[in-house]
């Protein structure tokens, strides 16, 4: 759980960064020194066999789809790579690996998860975070008794207690009802009266 919370706000950071094929650049060069940086991908030729490997970082958070691996593919192709290495946030096309085999060189996609494992533990390097996403605060009861004492919540308690009294005049259960309603009342008159509750959050 960890791991995968530190990949979610790595591929994060990296969005934010100024700069992320800088970080790649460096990630790749622990292994392969030739390592170039381009505008948008790094590109790694291997001198003992003509084969070249472009790894391209896709930098949106809508997920690599068949269109837009296309269109990356249609970007590179002047490189003449062997294999394309993909790392994007989620796959967001179920066909998208069985698409990847009309290719003649070879695809590889990642996405944040397995770039966390198959390149930054691989590599033994990681970005930094420099930002993290933020969970939703837990409702304590002190949030609670505030939702619930809020002055919108007035006319509401007013109403609930008319009808209960009303509903006792042809029920039984007058005793139940007058009990009930007087407790509606008494929220009705401390959601509207008590300043504590109705705090004002003033923007400008």
């Amino acid at each position: 759980m960890k791991e995968k919370e530190d990949a979610a706000n790595m591929f994060l950071s990296l969005i934010f960064s100024s700069n992320p094929m800088e970080f790649f650049l460096q990630l790749v060069k622990k292994k392969h020194p030739q390592a170039e940086k381009h505008q948008k991908y790094i590109s790694i030729c291997y001198s003992l066999e003509k084969a070249k490997t472009i790894l391209w970082f896709d930098d949106s958070f809508d997920g690599l789809t068949q269109a837009k691996l296309v269109r990356i593919y249609n970007y590179v192709k002047k490189e003449k790579p062997t294999k394309i290495v993909v790392c994007c946030k989620e796959i967001a096309d179920k066909n998208l690996f069985s698409f990847c085999l009309n290719f003649e060189e070879k695809i590889i996609v990642l996405d944040q998860f397995e770039m966390y494992e198959k390149l930054f533990k691989a590599y033994d390097y990681f970005p930094k975070i420099t930002r993290t996403y933020q969970k939703e605060k837990r409702l304590v009861f002190k949030d609670l008794v505030a939702y619930s004492f809020n002055k919108k919540r007035t006319k509401s308690y007013l109403f609930s207690a008319f009808i209960l009294v009303f509903s006792g005049l042809f029920v039984r259960a007058t005793l139940y009802y007058c009990i009930i309603s007087s407790i509606l009342v008494l929220f009705a008159f401390i959601s509207a009266l008590n300043p504590y509750f109705n705090k004002t959050n003033e923007i400008l």
